[in-house]
């Protein structure tokens, strides 16, 4: 007998055939997919999805519903509110002013908190020494005094006058002689007074207004992009100290407003000098000195801990991979700080997060400049970027702005699209994090999280290679649909998120063949919980509206009930408004069940064996304790015919039916010595009110008119 050896080839074959009963197989070695939304819950901050507002079109932010929007980068450094303008530095020849000949104070500013609101405003305060002078055109190193130059800006001449880069023809540096020329001193007063403004325009922090302000932009590179105005690199013992200062006149004026800083450069900005900084990198030095400034003061000056960073986007390979420095303990991404400073995996977030726990626990993390922009508008420049809007949310970032702001067409605006509108009606990435695994998130990254609004899941699925992966997710604690919405962004339609065909659910999973260079999300809408059962209800009518009946001749008449809603509990019936020494029973006494039911009233007058009873219970109920008088005296005439129950309840029914009889006595069973009725002729008319009362619904009532006969 001959025994065949199944292969691992014939064994992934076979495992094939029976995983296409579902839907597809996945290939050989694709990562594994997970998704539980009862483990790694925490909350995605809405400011992790901010641009910077230069260029950024006021459509497309009301469309995402930007996160924030940042008045910030090396042009803010020496912004003077007082003439709307700034110098731009070694960015653009140091040109300052705009050209207006009257300024209006704060105008650009208000202008773009106007234009993007409702969405939170970030506002860079400068704290470096000098800001710009005049709104009137001026250069720092004008040809005309500081000779020949490397360049010349060449659109605008100051004066008649070229304005140079202030490099020599050789390299050599200038140095500009007269600073005061084209700049004032900065003060706190000033800052300060910007600040009231834009409370008075806009109102508090607290109530609406402009609720972030940075202290200035990158001040480790002060010495070079700002050269005029500061040639030498300040020490971060000088930044902290300005940061300070300028804070606490936030603080101030807006007690209610957030701050951030260092808001320095990426890698350089956050090592500074640790030799001067107590051997510390600079952006732990920076959170000791503010955490030592609230334990002398009394006040917290920084709310937020916040850098900037530029991911490597030398090649789509570099740009896909760079995303794991954010928070990949087992990446390297082979910046200097890692090699020679950290001598670890730069993991950003995690690291910077261990800062702030070591020395200044309860500040926020932000990083309110980031690109990952390569500039060619490709899918990688997508993907990219959905891939670090899903790391800012699952590493729980608290804020974040892009730098340089999309066209709405180009594909990296459809990133923003996919986390805050993916269907094109509003519809967002959930505000809660899920936890969410791949085995190989360089390869297939995942990311979810479930909305507060309607308990929808949200999977982000993208994948990072040029060839199509098929994969499966497994879902755990949800109650799932059969099926999960589908929206893809790929190379395919660089125009559009593409609402796909519906994917099955089954097993507890989703299988899927994700494109080459692709995102896709997931949208997974919880099964509608049965509604509640419907409280039981029901209506009562009468066969009649009118009784006739004398002393010696009961009047009868049918009541029905019938259910409205539920199934009717029992309920039982009582007479008031009838005439002394009258009485109402029904047959059946009580009513109950899903459809109508109906009993038969019967009024008359009671006989003298009954009233002989009622007097003698009347008499016992005198001579009871006051209390209980009170208790029994709410009772009815039909609660006197109901039978009691067993042990203490019977008991309990036995005196509120004997104090019920006392009640017939005094009120004339439903009747009383004010309620007469009305006379007509030989007869007296009364209003009787009948009276369902029961467990687990409604207490109803209906009338009849009875005419007593004499």
């Amino acid at each position: 007998m001959r025994f065949y050896r199944a292969t691992p080839a014939t064994l992934f074959v076979a495992l094939c055939f029976i995983a296409a009963a579902t839907r597809l197989c996945a290939q050989s070695g694709a990562p594994t997919l997970s998704v539980d939304i009862g483990t790694a819950r925490t909350p995605i901050s809405p400011d992790i999805y901010g641009i910077a507002n230069y260029g950024l079109d006021a459509t497309f932010a009301q469309e995402i519903k930007v996160g924030n929007i940042r008045w910030g980068g090396d042009a803010t450094t020496r912004y003077n509110w007082m003439v709307d303008s700034s110098n731009s530095g070694f960015d653009w020849y140091f040109i300052g002013g705009n050209g207006e000949t009257t300024a209006v104070p704060g105008a650009s500013a208000d202008l773009m908190v106007k234009t993007y609101a409702p969405a939170d405003a970030l506002i860079t305060i400068p704290i470096i020494p000098y800001v710009n002078k005049s709104s009137a055109y001026s250069c720092s190193f004008p040809q005309s005094v500081y000779g020949a130059q490397q360049s010349y800006d060449p659109y605008l001449k100051v004066n008649n006058g070229n304005c140079g880069n202030s490099l020599t023809t050789s390299g050599v540096q200038l140095t500009d002689s007269s600073i005061l020329a084209n700049h004032i001193a900065n003060t706190t007063t000033l800052q300060q007074q910007w600040v009231a403004h834009l409370v008075s325009t806009f109102g508090t922090a607290a109530n609406g207004g402009v609720k972030f302000y940075q202290l200035d932009n990158e001040p480790g590179g002060w010495s070079n992009t700002h050269r005029d105005v500061m040639p030498t690199e300040p020490t971060y013992a000088t930044i902290v100290e300005y940061g300070q200062t300028y804070a606490a006149a936030v603080k101030q004026a807006d007690p209610s407003a957030l701050v951030l800083g260092p808001s320095d450069f990426t890698l350089g900005g956050w090592i500074g000098t640790p030799a001067q900084q107590n051997n510390l990198y600079a952006g732990q030095y920076y959170l000791q000195q503010m955490a030592a400034y609230q334990q002398q003061h009394g006040q917290r000056l920084l709310d937020y801990f916040d850098e900037h960073y530029y991911f490597d986007v030398s090649s789509a390979a570099a740009q896909l991979a760079s995303t794991r420095t954010l928070w990949d303990p087992t990446y390297n991404g082979g910046t200097w700080v890692e090699q020679y400073d950290f001598d670890a995996p730069m993991q950003l977030i995690p690291r910077f997060k261990s800062w702030i726990s070591t020395y200044y626990p309860g500040t926020k993390l932000s990083i309110s400049e980031y690109s990952i922009d390569s500039g060619q508008k490709s899918i990688v420049d997508a993907i990219a970027e959905m891939d670090v809007l899903g790391i800012f949310g699952r590493e729980q970032l608290d804020f974040a702005d892009m730098w340089s702001a999309p066209a709405p067409t180009d594909p990296i605006a459809y990133s923003f699209r996919m986390f805050r509108n993916y269907d094109g009606n509003g519809s967002q990435f959930g505000d809660t994090s899920v936890s969410a695994v791949s085995s190989d998130q360089g390869t297939l990254s995942i990311y979810a999280a479930q909305r507060s609004t309607d308990n929808t899941v949200t999977v982000l699925v993208i994948n990072k290679t040029t060839a199509a992966i098929a994969s499966a997710i497994s879902l755990a604690n949800l109650s799932l649909p059969s099926s999960a919405q589908v929206y893809t962004y790929s190379a395919a339609n660089l125009t559009s998120i593409v609402h796909a065909a519906d994917t099955p659910i089954a097993n507890s999973s989703v299988s899927y063949s994700f494109p080459g260079y692709s995102a896709v999300m997931f949208v997974i809408q919880p099964p509608a919980a049965p509604p509640p059962p419907a409280a039981d209800d029901y209506t009562l009518s009468l066969s009649a509206q009118a009784l006739s009946a004398s002393a010696s001749k009961p009047g009868t008449l049918m009541l029905t009930m019938t259910p409205t809603s539920g199934s009717a509990t029992a309920q039982s019936f009582a007479c008031s408004g009838l005439p002394s020494g009258w009485s109402c029973s029904f047959a059946p006494a009580s009513l109950s069940g899903s459809t109508p039911q109906s009993t038969t009233i019967t009024v008359g007058a009671m006989s003298a064996a009954q009233m002989s009873a009622l007097r003698s219970a009347m008499q016992m109920v005198l001579a009871w304790p006051f209390p209980l008088l009170l208790i029994g005296a709410g009772s009815t005439c039909g609660a006197a015919r109901r039978s009691g129950g067993r042990g203490s309840g019977g008991r309990l029914s036995l005196v509120l039916g004997v104090m019920a009889l006392a009640a017939l006595a005094l009120a004339g069973c439903g009747g009383s010595d004010s309620d007469k009725g009305t006379q007509s002729g030989g007869s007296q008319t009364y209003t009787v009110t009948v009276t369902a009362t029961g467990t687990g619904a409604a207490t109803h009532t209906a009338q009849f008119t009875l005419t007593v006969s004499s």
